[in-house]
C-alpha cells in the first residue's frame, strides 16, 4: 500500500502543529488547501499564530465552530444532551 503526499503532508501538520486540530486537504478557489479546524475561537487564534498563510506549497485556512467561544463552553456542549 502506497503512502499517499496528502497523507504524509497531514501527518507533517499534525506533528509540525499539534495534533488537538483537525486537518483536511481540499481543491480551493486559491488552489490546494490545507484546512485546519481548531474547534472554537480561542484555539483558532492559537493556531493562526503558528500557521503561516502558505505551509508546504498549500494555502492554509483556520477554521472553528461560531458558536462556541472556549473549550470550557465545547466541553458543556459535548456533555449536554439536550
Amino acid at each position: 500500500m502506497a503512502i499517499k503526499k496528502d497523507d504524509v503532508l497531514l501527518l507533517k501538520a499534525a506533528i509540525e502543529f499539534g495534533s488537538e486540530y483537525s486537518y483536511s486537504i481540499k481543491d480551493g478557489g486559491l488552489g490546494r488547501t490545507l484546512i485546519i479546524d481548531a474547534g472554537n475561537k480561542s484555539r483558532a487564534a492559537i493556531a493562526r499564530s503558528k500557521i503561516s498563510i502558505s505551509w508546504e506549497g498549500l494555502y492554509t485556512l483556520v477554521i472553528y465552530d461560531t458558536s462556541v467561544d472556549t473549550e470550557e463552553a465545547e466541553d458543556e456542549r459535548l456533555y449536554d444532551p439536550a
